[in-house]
């Protein structure tokens, strides 16, 4: 666990109250802090309020207490808001409802986790990296391709991914799907940041929606947040 001396109050009492699930790490970012379990960020603290992560089986459970969402206003002007809602009062002050609604949260970010795999054919066999709707994501297209493939022709059949963004890849040493993946976005984006210092946030979107097959427009827009969360632990830990 985070050593709590090094952290607000507000962090550091939260911290107390999960001290009987054992693992739970606060990391600064983004102005505020994430609480992380086993490498998953399943709580957000910002402007000393906790939002815990929720999706459509939990969402409700929320809603229904009037507990909203976090939002913020994107570059244009817009109010749009993230997959985290604010913590019950109850749990704020009782260490054994706190551990269960983050449980809860933290079964969430499996659950995401689980299915981000799923969508890039992470651990699946062949036969079923394919979707429900009987199409293919963009990774599992080119793993049908067979090892054969040229490794920048590669990386360039990835949707968003031109000519100049896989020739910043290629300058941060990042030549080939398999390197891409086992990076993912973030720590990616934080090599070619690293290697070539114009890199703009545009590439970050277009890296997460080649990963996870959505237009690199529509990770701006619902994922700049998280995405920048994690980016500035990444780089913190890059030095």
């Amino acid at each position: 666990m985070t050593a709590l001396r090094t952290l607000p109050d507000h962090v550091a009492h939260l911290l107390d109250l999960l001290r009987a699930w054992p693992g739970v790490q606060a990391k600064a970012m983004f102005g505020g802090h994430g609480l992380y379990q086993d490498g998953l960020m399943f709580g957000i603290v910002i402007e000393e309020r906790l939002y815990l992560k929720v999706d459509a089986e939990t969402v409700e459970a929320f809603t229904a207490r009037g507990l909203g969402p976090f939002t913020y206003e994107t570059k244009g002007g817009k109010r749009s808001s993230l997959r985290y809602h604010l913590a019950p009062h109850e749990a704020l002050d009782d260490p054994a409802e706190m551990v269960v609604w983050a449980r809860r949260a933290h079964e969430v970010a499996l659950r995401a986790h689980a299915a981000a795999a799923r969508k890039v054919g992470v651990n699946q066999k062949p036969k079923a990296r394919g979707r429900a709707d009987g199409r293919t994501t963009p990774v599992a297209k080119l793993r049908s391709k067979g090892a054969g493939a040229e490794p920048m022709s590669t990386l360039g059949d990835l949707p968003n991914l031109g000519p100049a963004s896989q020739a910043m890849l290629a300058a941060a040493g990042i030549h080939t799907l398999d390197e891409l993946q086992r990076l993912g976005a973030v720590q990616a984006y934080a090599l070619v940041k690293q290697a070539e210092g114009k890199a703009s946030l545009n590439l970050l979107w277009a890296l997460e929606g080649a990963l996870s097959g959505k237009p690199w427009q529509q990770v701006a827009e619902e994922d700049r947040a998280s995405l920048l969360m994690a980016l500035e632990d990444v780089q913190r830990h890059m030095g």
